[in-house]
Protein backbone atom coordinates (compact mmCIF):
# COMPACT_ATOMS: atom_id res chain seq x y z
CA UNK A 1 0.00 0.00 0.00
CA UNK A 2 1.37 3.37 -0.98
CA UNK A 3 1.04 5.78 1.93
CA UNK A 4 2.11 9.02 0.24
CA UNK A 5 -1.39 9.73 -1.20
CA UNK A 6 -2.88 9.01 2.23
CA UNK A 7 -0.48 11.49 3.82
CA UNK A 8 -1.20 14.19 1.24
CA UNK A 9 -4.95 13.74 1.73
CA UNK A 10 -4.53 13.85 5.48
CA UNK A 11 -2.43 17.02 5.31
CA UNK A 12 -5.01 18.68 3.06
CA UNK A 13 -7.83 17.80 5.47
CA UNK A 14 -5.73 19.07 8.38
CA UNK A 15 -5.20 22.42 6.68
CA UNK A 16 -8.90 22.76 5.89
CA UNK A 17 -10.16 21.62 9.29
CA UNK A 18 -8.38 24.22 11.41
CA UNK A 19 -7.07 23.79 14.93
CA UNK A 20 -8.88 21.54 17.38
CA UNK A 21 -8.88 21.68 21.14
CA UNK A 22 -6.26 19.09 22.08
CA UNK A 23 -2.93 18.73 23.77
CA UNK A 24 -0.15 18.94 21.19
CA UNK A 25 1.98 15.84 21.65
CA UNK A 26 3.98 14.66 18.67
CA UNK A 27 3.78 10.88 18.28
CA UNK A 28 6.89 8.74 18.27
CA UNK A 29 8.08 7.47 14.89
CA UNK A 30 7.27 3.77 14.45
CA UNK A 31 9.99 1.19 13.90
CA UNK A 32 10.19 -0.09 10.34
CA UNK A 33 11.53 -3.66 10.04
CA UNK A 34 14.11 -4.65 7.46
CA UNK A 35 12.34 -6.12 4.45
CA UNK A 36 15.16 -8.68 4.14
CA UNK A 37 14.52 -10.20 7.56
CA UNK A 38 10.85 -9.39 8.24
CA UNK A 39 8.01 -11.89 8.16
CA UNK A 40 4.62 -11.14 6.66
CA UNK A 41 3.30 -10.57 10.18
CA UNK A 42 6.12 -8.10 10.85
CA UNK A 43 5.29 -6.13 7.71
CA UNK A 44 1.57 -6.10 8.53
CA UNK A 45 2.34 -4.89 12.05
CA UNK A 46 4.57 -2.15 10.61
CA UNK A 47 1.85 -1.11 8.13
CA UNK A 48 -0.64 -0.73 10.96
CA UNK A 49 1.92 1.18 13.05
CA UNK A 50 2.57 3.58 10.14
CA UNK A 51 -1.17 4.13 9.63
CA UNK A 52 -1.60 4.83 13.36
CA UNK A 53 1.40 7.18 13.27
CA UNK A 54 -0.16 9.12 10.36
CA UNK A 55 -3.50 9.38 12.20
CA UNK A 56 -1.85 10.52 15.44
CA UNK A 57 0.38 12.99 13.61
CA UNK A 58 -2.66 14.50 11.90
CA UNK A 59 -4.28 14.98 15.31
CA UNK A 60 -1.07 16.64 16.47
CA UNK A 61 -1.13 18.96 13.45
CA UNK A 62 -4.78 19.84 14.05
CA UNK A 63 -4.08 21.13 17.54
CA UNK A 64 -2.43 24.27 16.23
CA UNK A 65 1.31 23.67 16.28
CA UNK A 66 3.55 26.38 14.88
CA UNK A 67 4.71 26.34 11.25
CA UNK A 68 8.16 24.91 11.98
CA UNK A 69 6.81 21.98 14.00
CA UNK A 70 4.11 21.48 11.39
CA UNK A 71 6.76 21.18 8.66
CA UNK A 72 8.81 18.77 10.77
CA UNK A 73 5.79 16.56 11.45
CA UNK A 74 4.83 16.46 7.77
CA UNK A 75 8.43 15.66 6.82
CA UNK A 76 8.43 12.84 9.40
CA UNK A 77 5.23 11.38 7.95
CA UNK A 78 6.67 11.45 4.43
CA UNK A 79 9.98 9.94 5.60
CA UNK A 80 8.25 7.13 7.51
CA UNK A 81 5.99 6.35 4.55
CA UNK A 82 9.00 6.30 2.23
CA UNK A 83 10.97 4.03 4.59
CA UNK A 84 8.04 1.64 4.92
CA UNK A 85 7.42 1.51 1.18
CA UNK A 86 11.13 0.84 0.53
CA UNK A 87 11.20 -2.04 3.01
CA UNK A 88 7.90 -3.37 1.64
CA UNK A 89 9.41 -3.47 -1.87
CA UNK A 90 12.41 -5.37 -0.49
CA UNK A 91 10.11 -7.78 1.34
CA UNK A 92 7.99 -8.40 -1.76
CA UNK A 93 11.08 -8.94 -3.91
CA UNK A 94 12.37 -11.47 -1.37
CA UNK A 95 9.00 -13.24 -1.22
CA UNK A 96 9.00 -13.23 -5.03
Amino acid sequence: MKLKPLILTAVASMVLSGPALAVCVKPTNPEIPSGDAASGADMLKAKKAVETFVEETNKYLECGVDALNQKRAIDDMEDIAEQFNEQLRIYKAKAG
